[in-house]
């Protein structure tokens, strides 16, 4: 009689297959990735939003930094949603774990954005745990 049915999936499955342990580690880090503290840029208009904790800075060459702190976050089933307020207006990101490579350098990043501020939006991005640096234009891209 085999006991492998009372083990948890991922278990038997790594056991099994050993990809898949290296699956469930990934999917892990995708998701502690979203978690955290991620840096999200879009293209035409371009900005850059990061997420520190409960703060959001807004930047870009489009207008002044913006902070937005007390920033509310709450997860979704392929990511996070971030809504944070100052007295302008409002920012809302939305960070999925799905790849992503940016339109115009072909930099590749493991999540993928959407960023909405003040009303207008929401711009598709690319996105990046905050501790990862910033990935390389792929040779492809270059002119």
């Amino acid at each position: 009689m085999s006991l492998a049915a009372c083990q948890p999936s991922g278990e038997t499955a790594a056991r099994s297959d050993p990809s898949a342990a290296t699956e469930d580690v990934g999917e892990r880090a995708e998701v502690a990735a979203v978690e955290g503290d991620v840096v999200v840029s879009t293209n035409e208009p371009f900005w850059q939003a990061r997420i520190e904790g409960d703060t959001v800075l807004v930047t870009g060459i489009d207008g002044p930094a913006r902070r937005f702190a007390n920033a509310s976050s709450s997860m979704t089933a392929d990511g996070r949603r971030i809504e944070a307020r100052d007295d302008a207006g409002e920012v809302v990101l939305i960070v999925r774990r799905m790849r992503c490579e940016d339109d115009m350098s072909g930099a590749r990043f493991p999540l993928t954005a959407l960023l909405t501020l003040d009303g207008d939006g929401p711009r598709h991005g690319c996105a990046r745990p905050a501790s990862m640096p910033p990935p390389q234009p792929t040779d492809a891209a270059a002119p």
